[in-house]
């Protein structure tokens, strides 16, 4: 397809067949106006699954509180028993304890000036700066929290990138990024809508082990539903 219609209009072309298959279901998240609970979720999601990693921040939030200076304040302890669902609790804790005060430090509390005003490369390395954030915790934050367009790379869609073979085997997460965000421009609604469909693909039809090429609608698309299908 990449071959035929050039690597922008695959893109953009997968993104309308998500569209169609996903339709409304796919739900922008509401909870997204305080970029530190962004952070300190995307930080519980790192490998682990999505229902462990609501389950530590919602109780994580009903314990503790989910601000910069409640997490401060707590100990690396009352952290780590919080959130234990989500697996390596006590390196979490005080990774999460840690960009607490630093986020105090630099920021007085507030990351939505440096996300919403800087340039996003320079926004993207400060928070890099902190504690246990990489790129993809990065660039969520400032998707969601600020709409900046950037397009964050998960395990699912570097999977699914991998398996479709636009960008050849194993394309790394700057290799996807730049190239989704080429196809879909300054929109950060597309961006964001392409990012939750991919992942939303990535666990329910094409996943890890036993993928349902059937039954996705990039199938003909897809090097890897060719070749094994």
């Amino acid at each position: 397809m990449s071959d035929e219609l050039g690597l922008s209009e695959a893109i953009r072309a997968l993104v309308e067949r998500l569209r169609a298959f996903y339709g409304p279901s796919i739900r922008f998240p509401s909870d997204v106006g305080d970029p530190f609970r962004v952070l300190i979720r995307a930080i519980l999601s790192q490998n682990t699954s999505y229902k462990n990693e609501l389950r530590a921040f919602r109780t994580l939030d009903e314990r503790i509180g989910i601000s910069p200076e409640a997490l401060a304040r707590a100990s690396a302890e009352a952290i780590a028993e919080a959130i234990r669902v989500a697996g390596q609790h006590k390196q979490r804790s005080e990774r999460i304890r840690e960009v607490a005060g630093l986020v105090l430090e630099r920021f007085k509390g507030d990351l939505r000036p440096l996300i919403s005003s800087r340039p996003i490369e320079e926004a993207r390395e400060e928070l890099m700066a902190l504690p246990g954030v990489g790129r993809k915790t990065a660039d969520i934050v400032l998707l969601f929290s600020a709409r900046r367009p950037v397009f964050p790379v998960d395990r699912h869609i570097m999977r699914i990138f991998s398996r479709l073979g636009f960008l050849g085997l194993r394309p790394g997460y700057e290799t996807i990024r730049a190239a989704v965000e080429e196809a879909l421009g300054d929109d950060p609604e597309a961006l964001l809508f392409a990012h939750l469909a991919l992942i939303r693909l990535g666990r329910e039809v094409c996943r890890a082990k036993r993928p349902s090429c059937s039954s996705c609608p990039l199938s003909d698309l897809c090097k890897f539903a060719q070749a094994f299908t």
